[in-house]
C-alpha cells in the first residue's frame, strides 16, 4: 500500500486540496511503520 500512496500523492501535486485529502487518507490506511517511511519519502521529495 506505501508504494500506491507514493504513486497516487506524486501524481497530485498539481492540486492542493487533494494532495492533502489523499495524504490523509494514507495517513489513515497505512500502518505506522509505513507512515514513518511515507512522512521521509515527502520530505525527500521536497512536498512537505
Amino acid at each position: 500500500m506505501l508504494e500506491y500512496y507514493k504513486a497516487v500523492l506524486g501524481n497530485v501535486t498539481f492540486d492542493t486540496m487533494l494532495f492533502r485529502k489523499e495524504l490523509r487518507k494514507a495517513m489513515r490506511e497505512l500502518i505506522a511503520d509505513d507512515r514513518v517511511r511515507l512522512r521521509d519519502w515527502l520530505k525527500q521529495c521536497g512536498y512537505v
